[in-house]
């Protein structure tokens, strides 16, 4: 429907724009040279408009294209056939994340750079959409003894991406979607969500930064002290445990809380019998969330830690 209106816009444009009409506004009696420059002004502004807009949903309607048609592969051919198959398309791209029953369910690529996907999307092409993409220090193997892999996404309004991320603020949301599931080569990994975090992506605390993607714990001390910070700053008491030697997904997107605010939600590694076992009914609202500093700032609050 949208295509249809913006192809319906365009033609009225043009009608406008005939060299016909043109003249009909200059050679008009009693009519000004400001005036006509004006309404000149008018009609290119109504003509760039009229583009960006036709723009805007080409993009839009490429991209539901582009995302079906890999949701119809991990629906029919299964999330690893559906990461050889696309991989044909595209070689960075290495993985699949599903969270049921939610929209969130695409390919997770991987390039030289973390800002590449930002930009483009699974098939290598420019788009605002960017894909998923999987950090550069990263690989879903955990070479090197990793225990924590990162996930990012561009936050976008119509809720594709991580557009839908941000509904994990939500306890009912939480309580209904606490599982996420990850593909790569032969293997599926099932995930269930431990933290819901705000952070800032600048200076914070002092001049530190928590690090939600740290990967690597010297000893079971340096690891309570990060994973009770992301506890701390969960906007949902999961009442999940985790616990030193457990492998984290991480994944991150933009929030609009802040200049410089992101979203961030943990899962830790689970069994399918875990999953199953894992009762999340009696996750509450943090009636303490410990938010960055700015969180404070801006609100005009004493910084209370």
């Amino acid at each position: 429907m949208a295509g249809k209106h913006s192809k319906n816009f365009f033609d009225a444009v043009k009608d406008v724009c005939t060299a016909q009409n043109f003249s009909k506004i200059y050679n008009q009696n009693g009519i000004s040279l400001p005036l006509k420059i004006v309404t000149l002004m008018l009609v290119l502004s109504l003509v760039v408009s009229a583009f960006l807009i036709g723009c805007f949903f080409t993009a839009g309607n490429a991209q539901s294209k582009l995302l079906k048609e890999a949701g119809d592969y991990f629906e029919s051919m299964g999330g690893n056939s559906a990461i050889k198959a696309l991989s044909e398309k595209n070689e960075d791209i290495k993985g699949w994340l599903n969270i049921s029953n939610t929209n969130i369910s695409y390919a997770v690529c991987q390039g030289k750079d973390d800002e590449y996907y930002t930009t483009h999307n699974q098939n290598g092409k420019k788009s605002r959409y960017g894909a998923l993409a999987l950090s550069t220090s990263d690989s879903f193997d955990r070479r090197g003894n990793d225990r924590n892999i990162v996930i990012f996404g561009n936050n976008m309004k119509d809720g594709t991406m991580f557009g839908s991320l941000k509904k994990y603020r939500n306890l009912n949301f939480y309580k209904q979607h606490p599982e996420i599931e990850l593909y790569y080569g032969d293997t599926q990994e099932k995930y269930i969500v431990f933290s819901i975090m705000l952070l800032s992506s600048y200076e914070d605390d002092a001049g530190s930064i928590y690090n939600p993607s740290k990967s690597h714990f010297a000893d079971k001390a340096e690891f309570n002290i990060w994973y009770n910070e992301s506890r701390a700053r969960s906007l949902i008491d999961t009442k999940v445990s985790v616990e030193y030697g457990d492998d984290i997904l991480t994944l991150v997107t933009s929030a609009n809380d802040f200049e410089g605010a992101r979203l961030v939600v943990l899962a830790k590694k689970t069994t399918d019998w875990d999953a199953s076992h894992t009762d999340v009914s009696d996750a509450v609202v943090n009636a303490q969330i410990k938010y960055p500093k700015i969180w404070y700032t801006e609100r005009g609050l004493k910084y209370p830690y």
